[in-house]
Formats: structure tokens, C-alpha cells, sequence
């Protein structure tokens, strides 16, 4: 009797475990079945960077000249479709599309601004970011996902 309970409670156990980990769906057996992709909660929720809400933002152009030239020009743009453009006079870099992006990506991801940050701070990070000590001018402009906007110009 004991050998007939064990071996019961095994092959529940298993049928269990087999129908809960199993894949016998009515899809199963086909090569091109959907396999499963992982979606970031803020993607689900229609966000991400494609339609800006992964940085909070949908506009970013930064604009900074030092020594009265020009040194940095950043624009990103996804209100319609994404728009990315990099240059650094610099470090001699001048990229668009997805080599912009990524390079901007890195911008933003560091910086993490929001329509609350101070405007100082802002430019405070912008600078840290690039490693400026001074600058001739300094123009961004940012328009964030909830319609709120971004204005700093400053001239020296």
C-alpha cells in the first residue's frame, strides 16, 4: 500500500511539474512559434526611447561654444521620426543615426535630467559630462514627455 501512495505522489509530482513547465501548447511542435521577448515596464506603459519617454524627454538640442566657436551640437528629435545628430569639434566627432544615438544615449543616460532639475545643475552636468571649465555660450533646449519645457541660454 505505502509503495502504491509513493509511487502516485511521484507521478502527481511529475504531471505537475511536466504541465506546468512543459510547453504543450497547441503551438508547440512549430519551428516558427513567437518565442517570448522581455518588456521593460515603462515599455509596456508606451514608453521608450524610440518615443522618448525612456529619457522623459522628446526634443533635446544642445548647443555650446567655447572660445566663441562652435565645440558641441546635439540634436534629438523622436516627435516624428527619430532624428539624431552628434558633433563634438573637440574630439572631432561628427555622427548621425544610430552612432549619434549611442553617443547621445551616454549623454543622457549620465546627465538624467528631469523637468525639475535646476537649470544650473543642468548646465553644471552638461559641462561635467564633457570635461568644459568655461564656455562662450551655452544653449539647450528640452521638451519633456508631459509637455513641460526646457529653455536655458546663457551667454558669456
Amino acid at each position: 500500500m505505502e509503495k502504491l501512495k509513493l509511487a502516485s505522489t511521484i507521478f502527481l509530482t511529475s504531471a505537475l511539474i511536466m504541465g506546468g513547465c512543459g510547453n504543450f501548447g497547441k503551438n508547440a511542435d512549430k519551428p516558427n512559434r513567437e518565442e517570448a521577448t522581455l518588456i521593460h515596464e515603462d515599455e509596456k506603459a508606451g514608453g521608450s526611447v524610440e518615443t522618448g519617454d525612456g529619457y522623459g524627454f522628446t526634443t533635446f538640442d544642445l548647443e555650446i561654444d567655447v572660445e566663441g566657436k562652435d565645440a558641441i551640437e546635439a540634436a534629438y528629435d523622436v516627435t516624428g521620426n527619430l532624428k539624431v545628430d552628434y558633433e563634438n569639434k573637440l574630439s572631432n566627432k561628427k555622427l548621425t543615426g544610430s552612432d549619434a544615438m549611442n553617443e547621445l544615449s551616454k549623454l543622457f543616460m549620465d546627465i538624467l535630467i528631469t523637468k525639475d532639475t535646476p537649470q544650473q545643475e543642468v548646465i553644471d552636468k552638461i559641462l561635467k559630462y564633457y570635461r568644459l571649465d568655461m564656455y562662450s555660450k551655452f544653449d539647450l533646449e528640452v521638451d519633456f514627455d508631459d509637455g513641460t519645457k526646457l529653455n536655458i541660454e546663457d551667454v558669456k
